[in-house]
């Protein structure tokens, strides 16, 4: 209470000065009276600055954590499109998740499906000249996979935001990770496997990510402080 009554006092203030600056334009400023303003500016700056931080951390939470459910939707249609289980796979260790497809999955060492940066830039170039080459040859232009251009390019989290945790329940069998690699699974009847997702922010304040087994879906939700300690992760994050 006492915040807003000296925030909405310092407006008041302003508002007056103002009003005797219009009057004054004519006639120029006084020291005085520039420093007057730019001391209320400062303590107004002061007072919002906290609280302005905290929204822009909030707002990076919740864009990562609608990025990653994007790529979990995007890996449970691409299933059912091109009936292939499609995986998202995650590297706890660098912050990093990827797209990867059955076909080029090792279950055994699942960072194998990741590609790095410089191979990235080798593959897409030899499969625009692949496709040139077979448009030369016959007339018509190859089609492109929806995937072609992301699977297995690592998709990096938000400045200041890691993967905490993943719960899965897989094979009958519950798994806990906070480090490695791990992945979430689609199959081509859009079924996956039931499990939780924590992301967080250098704060500690959690979202989860939650897929449903029998449908693949995927919802979101702010994880409350009390939640977040019962279930003991970070309070607070070093990101280096």
């Amino acid at each position: 209470m006492a915040a807003k009554i000296s925030i909405q006092t310092l407006q008041a203030g302003l508002k007056k000065w103002s009003s005797r600056f219009k009057s004054r334009s004519e006639h120029g400023f006084t020291l005085i009276e520039i420093m007057l303003v730019l001391t209320l500016i400062a303590i107004l700056s002061a007072v919002t600055m906290p609280s302005m931080r905290g929204f822009t951390a909030s707002s990076r939470l919740k864009s990562s954590a609608h990025a990653i459910r994007d790529m979990l939707n995007f890996a449970r249609d691409m299933a059912i499109t091109e009936k292939a289980a499609h995986l998202v796979v995650f590297d706890f260790d660098r912050n990093l998740y990827w797209l990867a497809s059955s076909e080029t999955f090792d279950v055994t060492d699942p960072s194998t499906s990741s590609i790095t940066s410089s191979s990235s830039t080798v593959l897409q170039a030899a499969s625009q000249n692949q496709t040139e080459q077979t448009t030369a040859a016959t007339g018509q232009p190859t089609t492109i996979s929806r995937t072609s251009m992301i699977l297995g390019i690592p998709q990096k989290l938000t400045h200041n935001i890691s993967l905490s945790r993943m719960m899965t329940n897989r094979n009958s069998q519950s798994s806990q990770v906070e480090s490695g690699v791990d992945y979430i699974y689609f199959s081509p009847t859009a079924s996956s496997e039931d499990t939780i997702l924590y992301i967080q922010d250098k704060r500690g304040k959690t979202m989860s990510i939650t897929i449903e087994s029998a449908t693949g879906r995927v919802y979101l939700q702010q994880v409350a402080d009390q939640e977040r300690d019962e279930l003991g992760l970070p309070t607070v994050f070093d990101m280096g």
